[in-house]
């Protein structure tokens, strides 16, 4: 009887995670096999989901288009930026929320989370006007910026976690060696950390890649990223899907990398954070 039910809670736990991956996975999929297809088969009835004639066509149309490659490295820029910066300045914060105290230490805690709650759509013409004022619209640099006010509560929330798990007695024993403050950050909470260094990175870069609402209203010809330039496929008249799938593909394989090579610290972060 034990095995018998053992077994059934086994079986229904596969079932349930096939069928979610199958739900995961499946417009994916999706999106890969369209990319390969002529636009006869894309608006076929009923849909067919094999192309009847493979074409890398779009993929060559795609990558030859200025604007497209052009828009990849904005991303890259932007992103690459506001995660670094973010690291950097986030890692400093959550490390004096783990360990100084000080007054209101809480309070202050408090209000870099509940800056997190509000929507960022309500600050999109202030930040708008304060770029307008400094120069700094239409620039990379007014966009980063923008990514790291919303970045740093984030780092600061999420990296504490992971600095309060490690031992404190280690940093203790490094001061009594004569390690001063920053070379304990440097040689020890970041060494310790870099699992969670690593997965909140990936995450803030993520955001940044796929942000579309702030980059749509701060940028121009020059300074537009990747998400602007695919909104751009879907016209007056028609959606130009026979690019847009190909585009998907092409602009999701950076984070998909990212997230592959570094699997081991993303793995080890997502664990590590809440064991003391």
């Amino acid at each position: 009887m034990f095995w018998s039910v053992k077994y059934a809670k086994k079986t229904v736990q596969v079932t349930i995670s096939i069928l979610l991956m199958i739900f995961i996975l499946f417009p994916v999929l999706w999106l890969l096999l369209s990319s390969f297809k002529l636009p006869l088969d894309l608006f076929s009835n009923p849909p067919k989901v094999w192309p009847s004639e493979w074409t890398v066509k779009y993929y060559i149309q795609l990558l030859k288009e200025k604007s497209f490659t052009s828009a990849m490295l904005n991303s890259f820029i932007v992103s690459g930026f506001t995660t670094l910066i973010s690291l950097s300045i986030g890692s400093l914060g959550a490390y004096a929320f783990a360990r100084f105290q000080f007054p209101r230490k809480n309070a202050f805690f408090l209000t870099v989370l509940a800056s997190q709650m509000l929507p960022h759509m309500a600050l999109l013409i202030p930040l708008f006007m304060i770029m307008r004022v400094t120069g700094l619209l239409y620039t990379h640099q007014g966009l980063i910026l923008t990514y790291i006010s919303f970045s740093l509560p984030y780092v600061v929330w999420m990296f504490r976690a992971f600095i309060i798990s490690i031992p404190y007695e280690i940093e203790e024993a490094a001061k009594l060696d004569g390690c001063t403050r920053l070379q304990i950050i440097r040689k020890i909470v970041l060494p310790l950390s870099m699992g969670g260094l690593v997965t909140t990175g990936i995450f803030v870069f993520m955001g940044a890649w796929n942000e579309f609402l702030f980059a749509s209203a701060m940028t121009n010809m020059n300074v537009k990223t990747l998400s602007v330039r695919m909104a751009e496929f879907i016209g007056e008249d028609r959606v130009a899907y026979e690019i847009m799938f190909p585009a998907g593909i092409v602009g999701s394989l950076p984070v998909l990398f990212l997230v592959l090579f570094f699997q081991k610290f993303i793995v080890r972060g997502l664990t590590e954070g809440g064991v003391k």
